[in-house]
């Protein structure tokens, strides 16, 4: 059979190296790749949240309310998160993923920074803004980097290993933020040149964005890009080739990226409330709420993350072709009973052991959810679906969960102590709705990722 001319072999897709299937890299490669990715993730989740722990003093200091609060940690950071995570994700299918997570990782951190420098609201609301374009860059360059790295039946751990960063990170956060504030409360008045004589929540900010800054870049000089793989059918994409294949397969990617928007409005909103719920409802300080929560989601979400999504790739290996699907879809439909629990709970332990199983199915979607659209697209297009996956978490979720429950909180309920009956009524809206969504979307899955 005559060989195929160099005009007619089907072009390789924006960004792909020439070789067409090359040899999976090293385990050891591999992984040392996802665990780097895996803690700039951790990063980025301690340097999105640590503002949580950080509500009373910042509203004291800046004279703002809950409202204001949730705007802080949901618009100002979700949406440039959102509208960033497109054009970001474009740049990471073309270019290296490698060099989009270090510009990323260095501008969320500064960001970070200039947040304990920020004298106002509108000036903190610039800073996190900051944090949110930078952290934008770095999940549809990641995700795409580790399904390069790994086969499809063995992308579950690796993917799930990713994801736990949701749960380190916010423990982390909490955990070390609470160390943090505790060490500057002992500390004699710390001056900086310029800003002048600082408030504890001003040093918390300042030590964890330049610190986590330092690291990162260490760790990234480490690892370098690896190669593209192209589809098994592969197509030249035009312009438009990626929407026309979200439009193909929409039926798929409209359920699945809703569903996760509604998931992602409830964690957002725990999330940022949790530790405020545990700091007005029981009375605990700061630094209590950052060991024992901290720890909670540590130990439980880090859990969930990694059993949702080795047990998605034990399914996988057994012949059931939608697995993420249907972790991720059930995991999510088992939270609600769990927060309900948690709000009527008499004492802040009591409390703290409901929150144990919903942190547990609270995160069990947080890899799966991520790998089906990994394995639904063609590696040449999964930066983008990747970003409109951030997209859809960050603008509905990120944005308007805070505010949901601050709403609840403020106007249904009227009392700041109420705090832990809109957690419970924020997930009993949610949880059930965004499950079956996600189910409602099996069947699609299978068609979609068929042959990729």
């Amino acid at each position: 059979m005559a060989s195929l001319s160099t005009s007619e072999r089907p072009a390789p897709a924006p960004g792909a190296a020439a070789t067409r299937a090359p040899d999976w890299p090293s385990p050891g490669r591999a992984w040392w790749h996802v665990i780097v990715l895996t803690i700039a993730y951790v990063v980025s989740f301690v340097d999105r949240t640590i503002i949580s722990l950080l509500v009373e003093p910042i509203r004291a200091d800046l004279g703002i309310n809950d409202t204001e609060i949730a705007l802080l940690q949901g618009v100002a950071f979700g949406l440039c998160y959102a509208l960033m995570g497109f054009p970001l994700g474009w740049i990471a299918d073309r270019w290296s993923r490698r060099g989009v997570v270090v510009l990323g990782s260095t501008l969320w951190g500064v960001a970070t920074a200039a947040g304990g420098a920020a004298g106002s609201f509108v000036q903190l609301f610039i800073a996190r803004a900051g944090v949110g374009i930078g952290e934008a860059a770095l999940s549809p360059a990641a995700l795409s980097t580790i399904a390069d790295l790994f086969p499809r039946e063995r992308r579950g751990l690796p993917i799930g290993v990713y994801t736990m960063a949701v749960s380190l990170g916010s423990g982390l956060a909490l955990i070390l933020g609470g160390a943090v504030l505790a060490w500057i409360g002992r500390l004699p008045p710390v001056s900086v040149p310029v800003l002048g004589a600082l408030a504890p929540w001003r040093l918390a900010f300042l030590t964890v964005g330049l610190g986590g800054t330092a690291l990162l870049l260490l760790l990234l000089a480490t690892v370098r890009e690896p190669v593209r793989r192209l589809p098994a059918r592969a197509e030249r994409p035009g312009n438009d080739g990626f929407f026309a294949y979200m439009r193909a397969h929409r039926r798929f990617f409209l359920r699945h990226y809703l569903g996760v928007a509604l998931y992602s409005l409830l964690v957002s909103g725990v999330l940022t409330w949790a530790p405020t719920f545990f700091i007005r409802r029981f009375g605990w300080g700061a630094d209590e709420v950052g060991l024992r929560y901290g720890l909670v989601i540590l130990i439980f979400g880090g859990l969930g993350t990694i059993s949702g999504g080795a047990l998605s790739g034990w399914l996988q290996r057994r012949g059931v072709a939608a697995a993420p699907v249907w972790v991720a879809g059930g995991g999510i439909a088992l939270v609600a009973p769990f927060m309900i629990l948690a709000a009527l709970a008499e004492n802040g332990w009591l409390a703290l052991v409901a929150f144990m199983p919903a942190l547990l199915f609270f995160t069990s979607p947080g890899a799966t959810a991520v790998q089906a659209v990994q394995d639904a697209t063609p590696a040449h297009l999964r930066g983008r679906a990747s970003a409109v996956y951030s997209f859809a978490v960050t603008l509905i979720g990120m944005s308007a969960g805070p505010l949901l429950v601050a709403f609840f909180t403020d106007t249904v309920f009227g009392d700041p102590k109420a705090i832990g009956y809109s957690l419970a009524l924020t997930a009993t809206l949610c949880g059930p709705l965004a499950g079956l969504l996600i189910l409602s979307g099996a069947r699609a899955f299978e068609a979609t990722s068929k042959g990729l």
